[in-house]
């Protein structure tokens, strides 16, 4: 809240206030006595130039010695004494997960806090965790561990990290010091930040009071709601989902739950004298304090953290004034939500100035209280999140156009990715030396595993952004968890970090002699921009320049700008020319501006050949009539298709062939007897081969378009225009796929029966799919290779449909179609029979309180959300209808988001009623099954009609089935009761996993859980239209506030984009769910004047896409159609 806010500052007497820094400094600020709380609070965050206020405040000893945060509504002498005020300034909100902390001084802040509560030992851990985070302390301030100064533990004498510090704690202290060498004083921070979150008792403050039997109990208020201690043991957690009302009455503080209930009370212990929770119900949950003013101090903190962590947005309402009978206490949060701070942010984020370490033994250059900016380069970390964490999500946000500015309110936000330099590494490798997983990081003997980032130098490279790919959904029905994105971040990202040697030696930064001709500069362009960065992404959005250009730094703070290689068009030019652009001048790190930006006067796209996806302005007209452009055969884009899709086969099988088996050879190096040889040679003996095979073949397509594209003189010899003959003669794969679909039920098995047999191997199993590069389920990437043949028949089809019965490429396009045709249609019903197995298997996985859902004659149907009829009223429940059963679930509350099974009906006997005299909610029907009745109701008419059509068929079917093929499921004791919590079903869903990062399996971009939020359902039918519609390639992502374009590689796989910003990329950087989007062309009112353009919406979402070709469109409109649930009723033809 703003001075402007809480109403002007008052005139009058002047107190000074003595605020504590976290870094002990002590500094006085001189505010009215009359002020108001947010006047005070307001100078220290102005002072202290800090963006992300919102997460720290000033905290106060009142006269009962109780710790209280400053009331920004409240008058200030009203909270401490005139004589000598004093404040702590200290965080108040922990965020369980530093990724969501923009600014590095944010961080340090952070950093500051926990090395404040280790010190103090408010943060109680093991040793080797409290060595763990000394270590990134001493990182921090001292730099590398020297061997020849640091020559024992005495260096660390100075520090006082713990109360109790021993000569074996700081021995352990330094030999993690040692193995952090590289990493800056921000990634010391980060690394800081990452391994203290994982700490139960991470900024937890405790609050002692006692239950209502009189039992000593300690209570603490996070991010996720209101825990419960006993002697430092976590024993009860009310989480904010739950809750409904929170109150206090005297010395009594209320929690009032929602009516389906929550496990409270205490029985004694068998042989101690604590108490541990009974399971019985209870509406409203009671606990005693001392006094009345530590009750509502703790009942404040509530409301704040309720308001920050799990609200969009707070309403600002007036205080209520003093009245005869008061109502009670009118303390609302009167600060920004953690959503709302993170838009805000992202909005108005601008360069700072550096800032100086206040214990640091080193120079660093990162922003000082009013210093100028600094020549030397900003220190970066690799701020890779995992955002499928529960609570992480991102908002819809709109970028401005901005200026560096010293102000706050006009701040900017840039992030960081990073870019690991493989200049040996072309765009068609295929070995497994150059595809090998990063090197692992070394692990530290921690109570939860941690991982430190790599130590590399960087630079910063400023690029453009875009606002968020994956919008959230708010919707009012669904409140206990978000949606949130595959990838761990929030943005696209155009802001890179590349290595220092990269950016002092320019491979174009001056003319060279040794380039002969147009082609080899574009060629050498065209490596540099898609074979020389593979990078590792986190968030960003929009620089302040809008020069389209893209540079190259070179010495003396200036910038060389060039034109970019386009992956659907080459800026082919002599190096003379190139030299010609106007160089742009910078003051701090150097900075290269990627992106596109549409002329003041828009020309439209041409069919093909396309308009340039990246246009350099400032271009001589004899350079722009230079360009060389694409083939305009329909044939080449049909081929071109077969080159983008092949490369995300190639990186998906790089998922089992070189990540997966990575983690097998590493495991097999630990010689600890975790996965089964059996399997492991039954997996890799079959899709090795197959690996190697591809690669080769994608080389040799890849070879194809060049020619054909005119890189070389082979296409002045039409033989060349032609995709068929490569085709045909990688044919005889297909006996390796023959022999992969063969055993592939039989893999898929195997890893079923390790799961259930070895826990070790299902643990291991689990963390690789919660890996960024396994953006799918890892069965999933099984499927892949069954699934290729067909979209190969696909291709083919298209390019027989395309030519002439005698042209050139039509014989080898029948024949290869003809091989095809034969085993896609041999293996058709087993390939069926392969993803109805598949999405069992994943269903048995995501459901909790039902057991052997994978049947061999079962088969899957339809899933997707209704509202069932409950003693409640209406309440959202997840539906899966199988062909012999119908299940009805809700979403849990554990890390892993699955969905607990409250009952089944069988649809032997079952009966369907459209319409009834009780059914008085839109699109409602009735289901009858056994001695039971659901009422629900759809969202829409057409999901009611989806739902009716399917079940009926399904009764129908299930009547010709004989009794003794009809295998029910048992259910669990607790899964067949509503009213039950699923806390007591996560012991065994998470004995398995090690830490909290490791229990989150749970993917938002699968279809359950888009269905969950976005209130519609998918049919096994919409599943096989999908994978016919899988498709990939370059698209330009058009801003949200401006006319510029983002150049990205989007994969469209299980209903879902993926967004990378090149082919290479290992893993997606951010992801939207399609299901429930619609797809159309823009109106006028879009203001796009742009040819192949198509628009994607979903309520308030709206995002622009644009195709380089006529083709491109079409075939990205008809995958669109495919996942969306609303479609366009003009046809492709017209638009």
């Amino acid at each position: 809240m703003s001075a402007d806010q809480a109403g002007r500052t008052p005139k009058g007497k002047m107190m000074g206030v003595k605020v504590y820094m976290l870094d002990d400094q002590v500094q006085t600020f001189n505010v009215p006595q009359k002020c108001q709380g947010v006047i005070l609070y307001n100078e220290v965050s102005h002072r202290l130039q800090l963006l992300e206020a919102d997460y720290f405040d000033l905290e106060y000893l009142d006269e009962k010695g109780i710790c209280c945060w400053l009331d920004h509504e409240k008058p200030l002498l009203k909270q401490v004494s005139a004589k000598d005020p004093r404040f702590r300034f200290a965080v108040k909100f922990y965020t369980p997960d530093p990724g969501l902390l923009e600014e590095e001084y944010t961080r340090y802040l952070f950093a500051l806090q926990v090395k404040r509560d280790l010190a103090s030992g408010d943060i109680p851990c093991s040793e080797n965790t409290a060595a763990l985070l000394a270590s990134y302390i001493v990182q921090a301030e001292l730099g590398d561990f020297l061997e020849e100064e640091y020559v024992d533990h005495t260096y660390l004498s100075n520090f006082k990290f713990f109360k109790n510090q021993s000569e074996d704690l700081e021995l352990k202290i330094m030999e993690y010091h040692q193995g952090h060498i590289g990493q800056s004083p921000a990634e010391a921070d980060f690394n800081l930040l990452d391994t203290a979150r994982k700490v139960e008792l991470y900024g937890i403050r405790m609050h002692e009071a006692k239950d209502h039997e009189g039992v000593p109990l300690t209570l603490a208020v996070a991010h996720m709601g209101v825990l419960v201690f006993q002697n430092q043991t976590k024993i009860n957690t009310f989480s904010w989902a739950k809750i409904r009302k929170l109150s206090f009455k005297r010395k009594k503080f209320l929690i009032k739950l929602h009516p389906e209930g929550y496990l409270v009370g205490y029985s004694k212990h068998s042989d101690t004298a604590s108490k541990i929770p009974t399971g019985y119900y209870k509406d409203t949950v009671e606990f005693y304090f001392d006094t009345r003013n530590e009750c509502k101090n703790f009942w404040k903190k509530c409301i704040e953290h309720h308001a920050f962590f799990r609200c969009h947005i707070v309403k600002k309402l007036p205080r209520n004034r003093t009245r005869v009978v008061s109502r009670g206490s009118s303390f609302r949060y009167s600060g920004r939500t953690q959503k709302q701070l993170v838009e805000y942010v992202r909005e108005n984020y601008v360069k700072r100035p550096a800032f100086e370490r206040s214990t640091s033994a080193r120079s660093i250059a990162s922003r000082s209280y009013g210093a100028n900016k600094s020549n030397t380069s900003t220190l970066n970390s690799n701020y890779g999140h995992n955002s499928t964490s529960s609570g992480s999500h991102i908002l819809e946000q709109s970028p401005k156009e901005t200026r560096d500015t010293p102000s706050v309110a006009s701040t900017r936000l840039v992030e960081k990715a990073e870019v690991h330099d493989d200049s040996s590494q072309s765009a068609s490798a295929g070995s497994l030396s150059e595809k090998s997983p990063r090197s692992q990081r070394t692990k530290a003997a921690v109570d939860n595993t941690y991982d430190s980032p790599p130590s590399t130098n960087k630079q910063m490279v400023d690029r453009k952004m875009s606002a968020p790919v994956f919008s959230q959904l708010h919707h009012p029905e669904i409140e206990e968890h978000e949606l949130s994105r595959s990838s761990e971040v929030g943005n696209i990202p155009e802001i890179l970090e590349e290595d220092e040697e990269r950016t002092r030696h320019p491979r174009f930064r001056s003319p060279a002699p040794d380039y002969q001709n147009i082609s080899e500069v574009a060629e050498a362009m065209r490596e540099e921009a898609g074979v020389r960065e593979r990078p590792t992404f986190t968030t960003g959005v929009q620089p302040e320049r809008s020069e389209p250009i893209i540079s190259s730094p070179k010495e003396n703070g200036h910038v060389s700008p060039l034109p970019s290689y386009s992956d659907a068009l080459e800026i082919e030019q002599q190096r003379s020319q190139v030299q010609s652009v106007t160089t742009v001048t910078t003051t701090t790190t150097t900075s290269s501006q990627r992106y596109i930006q549409d002329d003041d006067e828009p020309e439209p796209l041409p069919p093909p050949p396309p308009e340039p996806l990246q246009e350099v302005n400032s271009v001589s007209p004899s350079v722009a009539r230079a360009t060389k452009k694409y083939p305009a055969d329909r044939a080449y884009y049909i081929a071109k298709e077969l080159l983008m899709t092949e490369r995300t086969y190639k990186k998906d099988l790089e998922v089992l062939t070189v990540w997966f088996k990575d983690t097998w050879f590493r495991n097999a190096a630990s010689k600890e007897d975790v996965w089964p040889e059996t399997l492991m040679h039954l997996m890799f003996s079959h899709l090795d081969p197959l690996y190697e095979q591809h690669c080769q073949f994608l080389r040799e397509v890849e070879q194809r378009l060049a020619f054909w594209e005119g890189k070389s003189n082979a296409h002045l010899n039409g033989e060349y225009r032609r995709i068929g003959d490569v085709m045909l003669n990688n044919m005889e794969v297909l006996q390796l796929y023959i022999n992969y679909i063969e055993k592939h039920e039989e893999i898929l098995n195997e890893i079923q029966n390790a799961q259930r047999t070895n826990r070790k191997f299902e643990t291991i199993y689990k963390e690789f799919e919660g890996q960024k590069v396994c953006y799918l389920p890892l069965n999933t990437f099984l499927l892949k290779p069954a699934q290729r043949l067909l979209h190969y028949q696909l291709i083919l089809t298209r390019l027989l449909s395309h030519y002439n019965n005698d042209h050139n490429d039509y014989r080898d396009c029948y024949e290869a179609l003809q091989k095809v045709k034969e085993i896609t249609s041999r293996f058709e019903d087993q390939v069926r029979h392969l993803e109805n197995l598949q999405k069992l298997v994943e269903l048995q996985r995501d459901l909790v309180g039902i057991d052997n859902l994978v049947q061999p004659i079962r088969e899957f149907i339809r899933e997707g959300c209704l509202q069932k009829l409950s003693r409640k009223g209406y309440q959202q429940r997840m539906f899966f209808l199988f062909s012999d059963m119908l299940v009805y679930t809700s979403r849990t509350a554990t890390p892993t988001l699955q969905f607990k099974v409250h009952g089944q009906l069988p649809l032997r006997g079952m009966i369907v009623e459209e319409n009834g005299s009780k059914m008085d909610v839109a699109n409602s029907f009735a289901i009858y099954g056994g001695n039971r009745c659901l009422m629900v109701a759809a969202s829409t008419q057409e999901e009611k009609d989806k739902w009716i059509e399917d079940l009926v068929e399904a009764i129908l079917k299930a009547k010709e089935q004989g009794d003794e093929k009809i295998k029910f499921q048992s259910l669990k004791s607790n899964a067949s009761s509503e009213g039950l919590d699923s806390s007591d079903l996560q012991d065994d869903q998470t004995a398995a996993l090690s830490g909290g990062e490791k229990q989150i399996q749970h993917r938002a971009n699968t279809t359950m859980h888009v269905c969950w939020h976005r209130n519609t359902s998918v049919s096994i039918h919409d599943h096989y239209v999908a994978i016919e519609n899988q498709l990939s390639g370059y698209l330009l992502r058009k801003f949200k506030n401006s006319n510029g374009w983002q150049k990205l590689w989007v994969v469209f796989t299980n209903f879902c984009l993926f967004f990378y910003k090149t082919f290479q990329d290992d893993f997606p950087l951010a992801s939207l769910p399609l299901l429930g989007y619609s797809v159309t062309t823009p109106a006028e009112s879009d203001n796009i004047h742009k040819d192949y353009v198509f628009k994607l919406q979903f309520k308030n979402h709206v995002y622009f896409f644009r195709a380089e070709s006529e083709y491109t469109f079409e075939r990205w409109m008809e995958t669109m159609r495919s996942a969306t649930q609303r479609q366009i009723q003009e046809p492709v033809s017209e638009l």
